[in-house]
């Protein structure tokens, strides 16, 4: 499909009244939700970081999402109830699984261009590429439910966050890292030894990195709007005895 400014808008509206079948055999049609109104352009408006995109706001004046699909929500509106700020300091979450993971796109200030988008998982702590855009995105989760057809959309919620958890094959050390191009190598001298760098700025269906690799206190850094990302172990505190008599006990 090619991109532009009603593109998005025209994948909505190929999917109104689309029949799915679930795994369970029951048929589905695909609704799509009431536009959004002034009110709401205006509320989200005031919450974004910059202007909202042509294409966005034209997918909004036909429909906020769908509805009878097989995801438990998809929105344009912006579903919230995603922190994890370090990592993506503007999430806009547009979908979600019913069991607190999210789908997201990464919104930069001043970028027109709303994706990719990412699956974040909180168990295992991972975030992994899903999709280059929006439209396919939808064309991943309208594949969960189409016999004979493998959904990336299950391969990386089921498979590829479980991979990335136990291998976690695109973590670099800051010193193999100094091997790469200026941004990498300026990101890796900032960043202590122990971390681990995660360079996503090529990633594909996937790929991603354990934003939880050292514990619910793990540190997340990021270098600027780029998709390259470290994670470092909690700084350990002073013992008791250390804070109440000096460094000097």
């Amino acid at each position: 499909m090619t991109r532009g400014v009603t593109s998005l808008a025209d994948a909505l509206r190929a999917l109104a009244g689309r029949r799915l079948t679930d795994p369970d055999g029951e048929t589905h049609a695909l609704e799509l939700l009431p536009p959004a109104s002034p009110e709401e352009l205006r509320m989200l408006e005031s919450r974004l970081p910059g202007p909202l995109p042509d294409e966005i706001r034209a997918a909004l004046t036909v429909t906020t999402g769908l509805a009878n699909g097989p995801l438990e929500s998809f929105s344009l509106l912006d579903l919230e109830g995603f922190g994890l700020d370090e990592a993506f300091p503007y999430p806009y979450s547009i979908a979600h699984d019913g069991f607190g993971n999210y789908w997201i796109l990464d919104v930069q200030p001043g970028v027109e261009s709303w994706g990719p988008v990412w699956f974040a998982c909180h168990d295992p702590a991972v975030v992994a590429f899903q999709a280059e855009s929006i439209e396919a995105f939808l064309e991943q989760v309208v594949s969960l439910w189409h016999p004979g057809r493998e959904s990336t959309v299950a391969e990386v919620r089921e498979r590829a966050v479980h991979r990335l958890w136990r291998d976690d094959a695109h973590l670099q050390t800051p010193e193999s890292a100094a091997r790469g191009d200026a941004v990498l190598t300026a990101f890796a001298a900032s960043l202590p030894p122990e971390a681990r760098l995660a360079d996503l700025r090529a990633a594909r269906v996937g790929d991603g990195f354990a934003w939880g690799r050292f514990g619910p206190r793990t540190e997340i850094r990021r270098a600027g709007g780029e998709r390259i990302w470290a994670v470092l172990p909690p700084q350990a505190k002073p013992g008791f005895l250390r804070r109440l008599f000096g460094a000097s006990s």
